[in-house]
Order: structure tokens, then sequence, then C-alpha cells
């Protein structure tokens, strides 16, 4: 049983208490704004949806940015919340919201623009926090439509979207909601917002295209672009090494934290598939397999009591800065 001992607590707050959530705020901050100022955008030229194409320089460059970092902020500070709703890492201290505001911040993908990376981010949290609350429940019909429609409109200004209209369906397979009725209303959430949308002659079937995967890779001066992929990689390869050291105890721990934790694995994983199928469009998957991959993270040193855990947990945090002073250094003297 994965219960919350004393003794994890107080590990747990010396791996990451409030000093250390000052730390990964301050770091955060200056790898934004160093991003801001002095690093190329990494911003496509538009963000294409089913039925709608928004400029992605409609809003001056650093304006973009410091709503795109009130953004991160706003998801950091849900993904905190819900945690200590559903406890999907077995710690109520600042793991979790540290380890995202370093690994978000260190990729410029996350913080270079304001488009669909920290919006999905977002939307997923949302979906995220609808399914978890129905777990085990005898009626998800009004949860599933919900999750649905957000999905829809959201894939009508950005295709990233659609992909993931397969995976809440699983989800809810995994909490024991999906039912004839939950199905017939999933379906309905996601015809529903083109429904209106044409009904109303916002949009008119002229305004449909498909999403072209598999496009050419994205052109950025020197190696900026490839440490960034770089410091992606070493992301997955360090999740999925903290997800299997992880596996063993989450499944000997309760059902229902083990079922929030498949949840999240899921996304991301269906996340990192997305980001080298749709490759063009990977930054939109970004942010939500960094949230992904910060619950690994932060779960491993939950769980565990590890002699100098702040140098281990910082240590690797500083990887991932480092990875960004890299692409700093390589786009200043690019």
């Amino acid at each position: 049983m994965l219960s919350a001992h004393p003794e994890q607590e107080s590990d747990n707050y010396f791996t990451a208490g409030p000093g250390s959530m000052t730390v990964g705020a301050v770091a955060a901050i200056f790898m934004i704004a160093a991003t801001a100022l002095l690093m190329p955008s990494l911003q496509p030229e538009a963000e294409l949806g089913i039925c709608v194409s928004i400029p992605t320089d409609a809003i001056p460059h650093l304006l973009g940015c410091g709503i795109n970092t009130l953004l991160i902020a706003l998801a950091i500070i849900l993904a905190f919340l819900f945690n200590k709703k559903y406890s999907f890492v077995r710690s109520t201290e600042a793991l979790l919201p540290t380890a995202m505001a370093v690994i978000l911040a260190s990729n410029p993908v996350n913080t270079s623009y304001l488009g669909s990376p920290v919006v999905m981010l977002i939307v997923n949290l949302i979906c995220l926090d609808i399914m978890m609350k129905t777990y085990a429940s005898e009626n998800a019909t009004t949860s599933m439509f919900a999750v649905a429609t957000y999905l829809s409109v959201g894939s009508m200004v950005q295709y990233a979207f659609m992909p993931l209209m397969l995976v809440y369906p699983v989800m809810a397979l995994m909490t024991k909601t999906l039912r004839i009725k939950e199905s017939v209303a999933y379906v309905m959430g996601l015809v529903a917002p083109y429904w209106v949308a044409l009904g109303f002659g916002l949009i008119t079937w002229s305004d449909f295209r498909m999403p072209q995967f598999l496009a050419d890779l994205p052109y950025a001066d020197g190696n900026y672009l490839l440490m960034v992929f770089i410091s992606l990689g070493t992301l997955a390869l360090v999740g999925l090494i903290m997800m299997l050291n992880n596996a063993m105890l989450i499944y000997a721990g309760n059902m229902r934290v083990r079922t929030f934790n498949n949840m999240i694995n899921l996304l991301g994983f269906a996340c990192a598939i997305l980001m080298i199928i749709d490759f063009d469009n990977f930054g939109s998957y970004a942010s939500s397999f960094c949230f992904a991959v910060s619950v690994q993270i932060s779960n491993f040193f939950a769980m565990r009591r590890l002699p100098q855990s702040p140098i281990w947990f910082w240590g690797l945090l500083s990887l991932f800065i480092a990875f960004f002073l890299f692409m700093l250094i390589e786009s200043l003297i690019a």
C-alpha cells in the first residue's frame, strides 16, 4: 500500500519544499525571459485546424510570450490543485510544480510563442480532471459529452486535438465508465460544435480541410533545433526509465491512484508517438508530454527515501537546464 507515511512526507518536503519551488520558479522565469528576448521563436506560420486557420503573428511577440507565461503558470497551478484532489503523485509538496516549471520552461517549443502547446496542456488537464472525477461512476454521460466537446472545439483551430479523441475513450475504459450511453454522448459531443457552427453559418463545408502528417523538418539555424529535439528525446528516455521504476510501486498501491497514473501515462505515450507521426506539428503535443514526464519524475522521488534526494532531484532537472543553456549559447553565436 502506497500510503503517505510521516517519514515519507518529511522526505518529500526535504526534496522539494517551498525553497525548492522558489528556485524552480526563478530558473523558469529566467529561461522564459531569455527565450522571449534572445532566442528565435519556434512558432509555425499559423495554427491549422479542421476548418479555421489562426496566424500566430496576430499578437506582438513579447505580448504573446507574456500571455503564454501566464498560461504556463495556470497549468502548473491546475496540476498542483488536481494532485491535491486525486493524489496521482504521492506528495502534497512542491515536487510536481517544481518539475513542471523547470521542464516546461527549459524547452523553447513551450515558451517561445503563444499557441497550441500550452493551450492543449490546459485542455488536457481539464479533461483529465473530468475523467478522474467520474471514476467508477454509474452515469458519466455529461462528463463524456463535455470532454468530447472540448476536444472537438479544439480541433476546429488545431487539428492536433483530433488524435486525442481516440485517447479519452480508452481512459473511460480505465475508469470503468465507457458504456453504450457514454459512447453515444461522446460521439454527440464530437459532432455538436461542428453542427452548431455550420447551423449558425460560422463555417461552411468549403472551410473543412484534412491535416497533413509527416511534413518536412522545421528549419532553424545551427544546432538550435537539433538541441530542442535532443532535449525532448532525453525527456522521453527519462520518462520511460521513471515509469518502469515506478510501475511496481504504483501497481502495489491503491487501484484508484494506479488508474489515474495509467491515464496520465497513456496521455504522455500518445503525445510522444504523435510528436513523431505529426512531426511538423510536434510542438502542439510537447507541453502535455512534459507534464506526463513531470508526473513520473515527481512520483519517483515521492515514493522513495533516497539519500541526498535534493541533489538527485535537482541534478536531473539541471540536465534540462543545461540543454537550455546550450540552446541559448547556440542561438547567440549563430
